[in-house]
């Protein structure tokens, strides 16, 4: 450990200032065996779509020897209607709601020599930030940013849980009593119907991707809500991913006859396949559980280490039949300036 070091801290207040360091940044990712959605690759990507004249930044650097060893690329987003309420979040999180890309486990990037000036410095430095309401979701709870406000005073910590498998001791025993049967049905329905199964190819992802948001947005129109491909940024966000990062992408489907009854969408990390989208024929094929049955495939036919079905309830969820491991999440959040929210939704009420 080396608490007794003092590193040099610097404030970056813009994005070019913060890609400058877009070098050191990736190498403290792989350092930290970060997750993709805290890496460069990923968050400036998020920023080229998603940042708008509201968003202003405010990261904090540590640098030991001129080497990055701490990142915490923090932003404010201003609400455009009156009254102005500030939130403050992380990059790669606080899109609208019905374009959110869902950049699970977000965290402050830290060389572990560092933590405990990197605590004292950070806990200082937020505090002096002017903000009305802080939001971060899916993240983990042993993670350094939970630590950092996990003492805070009326911070707000909702649990959820992360679901992850590994893929090679996995197996159909796995499954819950009730999914073993209902893999059993699928299975002999799907073979009867002459159902494949298969990993798509690149230009296969492009021609069926079409098919994915369909059966998305079927399903939540259907459920009364917008669906996430209703927005334009988010498909811009995922088309030019895919174009600029094929490497990180992956699809498994269910066909028949070159027609898909089940898609499933995936970004693939070094060994980890990120669970990340999906859609199925609901109108016709419902009965034979192809979403249900492409995962099970999908697990057993992987060449990833870990399967992540990223976050989900803490009860009752889907993933739990899978067997999975769970890793313990919390959704936090902390109202700052509580008459300036009270303030803000009676105006908002009365306009």
């Amino acid at each position: 450990m080396r608490d007794a070091d003092t590193l040099q801290w610097r404030e970056i207040r813009s994005l070019d200032q913060l890609v400058a360091l877009q070098e050191q940044w990736q190498a403290l990712s792989q350092l930290c065996q970060a997750d993709m959605f805290n890496c460069p690759g990923w968050l400036v990507h998020w920023t080229n779509q998603f940042w708008d004249k509201h968003c202003e930044l405010y990261c904090m650097a540590g640098f030991a020897n001129e080497k990055l060893v701490v990142l915490a690329p923090f932003y404010t987003r201003r609400s455009a209607k009156l009254l102005g309420i500030k939130q403050l979040f992380l990059l790669g999180q606080g899109e609208p709601e019905h374009a959110e890309v869902a950049s699970e486990y977000p965290d402050v990037l830290l060389n572990q020599d560092y933590q405990a000036e990197a605590s004292k410095v950070l806990i200082a430095w937020l505090s002096k930030i002017s903000f009305d309401v802080f939001f971060a979701r899916a993240v983990i709870e042993q993670s350094f940013l939970h630590q950092l406000f996990n003492n805070v005073p009326n911070i707000q910590l909702a649990e959820a849980r992360r679901y992850s498998l590994e893929v090679k001791p996995w197996s159909i025993k796995q499954l819950s009593r009730n999914a073993r049967s209902q893999w059993r049905r699928a299975d002999k329905a799907l073979a009867e119907k002459g159902a494949e199964f298969r990993w798509l190819t690149s230009s296969e992802i492009e021609q069926y991707w079409p098919s994915l948001v369909a059966f998305h947005q079927t399903r939540w129109q259907n459920k009364g809500k917008l669906g996430a491909f209703s927005d334009q940024r988010f498909s811009q966000f995922h088309q030019q991913f895919r174009q600029q990062h094929p490497d990180s992408v992956a699809m498994s489907g269910v066909f028949i006859k070159q027609q898909p009854l089940a898609l499933n969408f995936y970004l693939l990390e070094q060994q980890k396949l990120h669970f990340y989208q999906s859609g199925w024929d609901e109108k016709q094929f419902s009965q034979c559980s192809p979403g249900f049955a492409l995962h099970v495939w999908s697990i057993l036919n992987s060449k990833a280490v870990l399967y992540d079905f990223m976050m989900g309830a803490t009860a009752q969820s889907y993933k739990a039949k899978f067997s999975c491991d769970e890793t313990n999440l919390v959704n936090m959040s902390l109202i700052n300036s509580p008459w300036r929210i009270r303030l803000f939704k009676l105006v908002d009420k009365i306009l």
